[in-house]
């Protein structure tokens, strides 16, 4: 019996993508608060 990994494109808020990791990385160097940075990527602080 062989198993297949199944990998799915969900986000749960648990995860960041390189895009949003590169984004907070400026955002942080701007100065920008944590709560901020929630905003701008559309998810709670």
């Amino acid at each position: 019996m062989t198993q297949t990994k199944i990998i799915t494109k969900t986000t749960k808020g648990k995860h960041l993508s390189l895009k949003e990791r590169i984004s907070i990385e400026r955002w942080k160097q701007d100065g920008d608060s944590n709560r901020e940075i929630a905003k701008h990527l559309g998810r709670a602080p």
